[in-house]
């Protein structure tokens, strides 16, 4: 088991630095998490205003008692002085046999909570129980300290929030919350708050988004929240106020909504792509530290429902009386530094263009084999990240969900590539695309990932360099290099450019050089539903996939490069004349792809893929006329949405553009 007995926090922690992990062996009394603790710590709670909200509020009061989650009960036993639920409660305390971190987190709470009704024998009674729970809480992740991977975050925010409860009666808490305390400070270090702006190399979550994707933030940054929030209640350390990191992911979680207001984007590993109780939680927290008005908009009209298993953040968190403000006014893109995202509309509006982009560096297990690849949606699923996330290791996941083929990127194939993947594929499929990442020794915080960042043996860290981002009232545009995201030598150089001009159309340009110029290079696009293809254009259609409304249409005309075979390719999950599809049907909304677009370009050491795509309405019968006007060995100018654009893009030298018109 990692002991360590001082804790540095190299990070700054606005205004507040300190050299070892908070001494517990001193604490306010109980109730101290959440609620009670510190009075002059930021967000303090006063336990004893809790019986009149409890009035005001009587259904968020409510919810409390309407949840099997015995933290939430033992809020309301506390609140209302009930004398039989808290002595339920505390036989439920003794009784406990939990293993999982979360589980642990909320019977800390829970004792917290009950503990100033309790007699000091019954006290320390439960109190050594839970102590004695603390080794058995997620065994095989004690080692493991990647502070952006879900698995050890989860164990101590637990093991954490446990200590802290009990350290007044039980000796064995000050160990475990060191512990707890190194995972979370390492986490700090990643956020990047209080770092320099050219210190930002290997912090992942910089600017408030999470490697591991959406769904993963739900048991990744959640988990710090929860644990922060009861280190600074019970200590007074404050990660909140000022935090840059915390602030900016109210905004990770507005733009990740599709525009139908309900689904999120699937990248990364995604088994629930849609909005949950937990993104609400999140934001019921920031809104209450930031009094952001786009928050309390998205609590309001976007994420509304109280459900019971938040009922804990609804009662302590939710503030009705924060003003509210529509979306209307944010920038129509916004881009996450350390995850290499972009999220581009053309409004906040049902019916309006959401382009996604993502080029990130490398952190931790559950990101995908898949930079520079981009999405599309008009309310409707147009362009999308295909496959089906279960959580399980099989041939479709391995194969397939995880890989670049399964994103609208590019596939390099040397026939002669080996990949090797985890439990029970020792060697898997050749898809052509991206160095296979998952399962190769997560770097251990910070400092092993800089040194790992570009070594000389796969995999490496450090696989993308962003080379441009810009956001108007016109247009958005973004652009990376990521040829060191495949197999060294296979991609000297790849470079995307992604022009997205509201509110109909997206220019994509890539750059290719292949090790060798009879690898194949292709140009992907999964279609949803419907997917013909005449010449050298391709029209996607997609009417009911992902409760679609307003049906929408995607036109795609490869330009370049001349000679190129434009296919359309039937199945599901499919490549180099196999399908790795699942055995069952898709889960919670997640898609697999009947139709696919390839482009695939003739034989040739650099290659240049030139893509216009017109979103709009199913109702459309023909986009608006785009052509290539000018083409030299340095430059290619294409004419786009009618000729009422023109763009120029370099061939050679620097990835560089400018829009003519």
């Amino acid at each position: 088991m990692r002991a360590i007995a001082a804790v540095m926090i190299l990070a700054a922690l606005h205004g507040v630095a300190f050299a070892e992990a908070p001494d517990i062996s001193t604490l306010p009394p109980h109730p101290r998490l959440y609620i009670g603790g510190i009075k002059t710590a930021a967000g303090y709670i006063d336990p004893a205003t809790l019986p009149e909200r409890a009035k005001a509020r009587a259904a968020d009061f409510a919810l409390l008692t309407e949840t099997s989650d015995i933290h939430a009960r033992a809020l309301a036993a506390a609140v209302s002085g009930d004398k039989a639920a808290i002595e339920k409660i505390a036989g439920e305390l003794k009784g406990l046999s939990i293993r999982g971190g979360e589980d642990m987190a909320r019977a800390g709470l829970a004792f917290d909570w009950i503990a100033a009704s309790l007699a000091d024998g019954e006290r320390k009674e439960i109190a050594a129980h839970l102590g004695d729970l603390l080794p058995a809480i997620e065994p095989s992740l004690a080692s493991r300290f990647n502070a952006l991977d879900n698995n050890p975050l989860r164990r101590a925010m637990g093991i954490g929030l446990a200590a802290l409860a009990i350290a007044d009666d039980d000796p064995r808490a000050a160990e475990y919350f060191t512990q707890a305390q190194a995972l979370m400070a390492e986490f700090l270090r990643e956020t990047g708050d209080g770092a320099a702006q050219d210190d930002l190399d290997g912090r992942g979550p910089y600017g408030g988004g999470w490697p591991e994707g959406y769904d993963y933030n739900r048991h990744g940054s959640r988990y710090a929240m929860i644990y922060f929030l009861g280190l600074r209640s019970a200590t007074g350390v404050d990660v909140f106020t000022g935090g840059r990191f915390w602030k900016d992911t109210q905004f990770f979680h507005i733009y990740e909504v599709l525009p139908n207001g309900y689904n999120v984007l699937p990248f990364q590993d995604n088994d629930w792509p849609h909005l949950m109780p937990h993104d609400r939680q999140v934001m019921l927290v920031l809104s209450r530290e930031f009094h952001d008005p786009h928050t309390r908009w998205y609590l309001n009209h976007v994420n509304t429902a109280k459900e019971s298993s938040s009922a804990v953040f609804e009662f302590l968190y939710d503030d009705p009386s924060l003003s509210e403000h529509d979306y209307s006014d944010l920038p129509k893109a916004h881009y996450i530094p350390g995850t290499g995202m972009v999220y581009a509309r053309s409004g906040w509006g049902l019916d309006d263009t959401y382009v996604a982009f993502c080029a990130s560096d490398w952190y931790v297990y559950h990101q995908n084999n898949a930079q520079n690849v981009f999405a599309v949606y008009r309310n409707a699923p147009l362009a999308i990240k295909d496959g089906v996330y279960t959580g399980g290791v099989h041939d479709h996941f391995v194969n397939y969900t995880i890989r670049t083929i399964s994103y609208n990127g590019i596939t390099v194939y040397d026939p002669n590539e080996k990949q090797s993947g985890p439990d029970g594929f020792p060697e898997t499929a050749n898809d052509g695309g991206q160095l296979i990442q998952q399962w190769h020794h997560n770097p251990d915080g910070l400092d092993m990932w800089r040194e790992q960042a570009r070594r000389a043996e796969p995999p490496m860290r450090d696989i993308v360099d962003w080379k441009g981002f810009e956001t108007n009232d016109t247009y958005t545009y973004c652009a990376a290099e990521a040829g060191r995201a495949y197999m060294p030598g296979k991609v000297p150089f790849f470079s995307r450019q992604v022009l997205f001009v509201y509110p109909n159309s997206i220019i994509v340009f890539d750059r290719v050089t292949s090790g060798d110029p009879s690898f194949t290079k292709q140009f992907h696009i999964h279609a949803p539903e419907d997917l013909t293809v005449n010449g050298d254009e391709a029209v996607i259609t997609t009417t009911s996939t992902n409760d679609t409304t307003i049906p929408g249409r995607l036109f795609v005309k490869s330009l370049l490069p001349a000679g190129a075979k434009v296919e359309k390719i039937e199945g599901i999950a499919v490549y180099g004349g196999q399908s790795h599809a699942r055995s069952r049907e898709a889960c919670n909304g997640q898609v697999q792809c009947p139709v696919h677009l390839a482009v695939t370009a003739p034989e040739e050491k650099t290659t240049c893929f030139l893509t216009a795509m017109y979103a709009c309405g199913a109702d459309v019968e023909k986009a608006p006329d785009v052509k290539v006007v000018e083409e030299t060995p340095e430059t290619v100018t294409v004419s786009f949405d009618g000729g009422n654009h023109v763009a120029t893009f370099n061939k050679t030298g620097e990835v560089g553009w400018k829009l003519v018109k």
